[in-house]
């Protein structure tokens, strides 16, 4: 299982986001995903039943999404747009850091797949900008699903570039 910290931009206005989301973060990440791999143990868990990469090498990754249609295997809001969702992603070097994890496959597989269709949590976001907004506990962004899945406690206080480096000091903290 690995963390995949997205730093590049996307076109249109998904790349006006990750600008901004750079920007106010003050950081190279705009999201994240968590992906897992073959000798993770989670196949049975994964929406076609393999963790294989499929014929153009994509891995299955999970993470929250505020502007993508959910897919029709999802067990909630199935069509419906944003929110925590499974998809097959070729991680690309260019676009994309990876970072080890050492969290628990098995249990991020099993949270993910339950709260698989939870909403995005606009709340949250907005909150970056107008602290009074309160923040929404059964919605998520793509960093605190993440943090959430690694059982980070308050996973609401950490955004994409917080969670890449903490995990990088977990996985050197477990080397040494």
């Amino acid at each position: 299982m690995q963390l995949a910290s997205y730093h590049s931009t996307r076109p249109g206005w998904q790349g006006i986001a990750n600008r901004l989301i750079r920007l106010r973060l003050r950081g190279i990440y705009s999201h994240n995903e968590i992906v897992f791999e073959p000798s993770d143990g989670v196949d049975q868990w994964m929406p076609d039943g393999t963790c294989q990469p499929d014929a153009s090498g994509a891995l299955w990754c999970v993470s929250s999404v505020a502007a993508e249609r959910l897919p029709a295997w999802s067990k909630r809001r199935a069509g419906k747009v944003g929110g925590v969702r499974f998809k097959r992603i070729r991680i690309d070097p260019d676009r994309w850091h990876l970072q080890p994890l050492h969290g628990d496959p098995r249990v991020a597989a099993l949270i993910a797949r339950r709260d698989e269709g939870a909403m995005y949590d606009w709340q949250l976001i907005a909150s970056f900008l107008a602290w009074l907004i309160p923040h929404k506990s059964a919605r998520w962004t793509c960093s605190e699903f993440c943090a959430h899945l690694l059982g980070i406690h308050q996973p609401e206080r950490i955004d994409p570039c917080v969670l890449h480096f903490v995990a990088a000091w977990a996985d050197q903290d477990q080397r040494t």
